[in-house]
């Protein structure tokens, strides 16, 4: 027998959502709100009890649906909240409860939290948001909590490290959601926990990471002093690798802004810098939690550049290499298939332009991304639809 349809079941499916998107739609809105909400696999459950009215959602939950939906309590059928059958815990008691939460965090606590952070940037690096955007919430949630109660300066600091990793990462994945208001919010929260980790370099992160969402938002020029800033703060302590992704970035900023001459040099220090090896290491502090950057990495940001700055020639050859390769997160493959499609569709071969475009939607449909295809909607715009009306159907061929 069917379920019985309900106004809020039915309120999602008026927007053809599944439980799972729902879900993750309503986590988006409560980052962007900036309110904590459960991990995404209980928020599907709760989400599913609340349609089959099993339960009734509490206050913040039902804010967030209303507005989620554009409709009243009464337009979802939700009836008035049942009464608590205890009474609260009141405020002395609460922050006592979250300080000693805090308090009984260990350097082998934060050790484990660490790798849990890791896990889920590399299940991030594999598979986009589609498998990390909920993980990454429900850490960044707890860490920015223990580090407001925590007390002890050394837990502090490496806590504040930890909420800058998680926020830079929330950021990035809220960008590829075509969510820029809510990954300029992230990263706000990643440079006030750099600040408080007292990290120039990771402050320096922050900053680059912040830049990508004023390129995708056209603050070119903002994009560019914001890099310039980074690279002043961090380049002294930075390890080498770090210092040619600084550069590297900057050569985006510079391109973007259509500095040409000024871009190639960029690339240039940093190929210098990759030949040098990795230089000084402090084993004291974590590294920026960058992919790895090495020649193959450099070949992708610099064919985005000359894709960026219509020497489309060379950026087929960067691109191709980079991709030959192998390497680089899926979202970094899908973003690679993207500029390729754009400077194969500039030289007029239409056939690689299509195929390239294919390849992109396949990867940017698996991750969960909104950023790959929008910038082929743009490019394709921009030249006429091609891209645009190239097969968009899923095909096993991506890279």
């Amino acid at each position: 027998m069917n379920q019985p349809e309900g106004p809020l079941r039915a309120a999602r499916i008026a927007r053809g959502w599944s439980q799972s998107r729902a879900a993750n739609e309503l986590m988006a809105l409560a980052a962007e709100r900036g309110v904590t909400v459960a991990a995404p696999a209980s928020l599907k459950t709760q989400l599913s009890r609340w349609e089959n009215q099993h339960a009734i959602p509490e206050e913040h939950y039902r804010a967030l649906l209303r507005e989620l939906y554009g409709s009243t309590d009464a337009e979802l059928g939700l009836p008035e909240a049942a009464a608590e059958a205890e009474p609260a815990m009141d405020d002395t008691d609460a922050l006592r409860a979250r300080l000693q939460a805090s308090a009984a965090l260990d350097d082998s606590s934060v050790e484990l939290l660490h790798a849990q952070l890791d896990t889920t940037r590399r299940l991030d690096d594999r598979l986009g948001a589609a498998a990390s955007a909920g993980s990454v919430r429900a850490q960044l949630a707890y860490l920015e909590e223990a580090l407001h109660h925590a007390v002890r300066p050394h837990l502090r600091r490496r806590l504040a490290w930890l909420v800058a990793e998680a926020s830079t990462l929330a950021g990035r994945l809220a960008l590829d959601q075509a969510r820029p208001s809510v990954a300029w919010h992230d990263h706000e929260t990643a440079k006030a926990a750099a600040r408080e980790a007292d990290s120039a370099v990771l402050l320096g992160y922050a900053l680059i990471e912040q830049a990508s969402v004023l390129i995708d938002v056209g603050e070119h020029e903002v994009a560019l002093s914001s890099v310039e800033q980074a690279i002043a703060l961090a380049a002294a302590d930075a390890s080498t690798p770090a210092r040619a992704w600084f550069e590297a970035c900057r050569g985006e900023a510079l391109a973007v802004n259509g500095a040409a001459d000024e871009a190639r040099a960029a690339y240039r220090h940093s190929e210098r810098l990759l030949g040098e090896g990795p230089g000084r290491v402090d084993a004291q502090v974590p590294p920026i939690p960058i992919a790895v950057f090495d020649m193959d990495a450099l070949h992708r940001h610099r064919g985005h550049a000359h894709q960026v700055l219509h020497e489309d020639e060379a950026a087929i050859a960067d691109l191709e290499l980079a991709l030959r390769a192998g390497g680089g997160s899926a979202r970094d493959v899908a973003n690679a298939h993207v500029d390729l499609a754009r400077a194969h569709g500039a030289v007029g071969h239409s056939g690689a332009a299509a195929r390239h475009a294919r390849s992109a939607r396949d990867i940017a449909a698996r991750i969960g991304s909104l950023r790959v295809p929008a910038r082929l909607d743009r490019a394709g715009r921009s030249a006429g639809d091609e891209l645009v009306s190239a097969d968009a159907r899923p095909s096993s061929s991506a890279v």
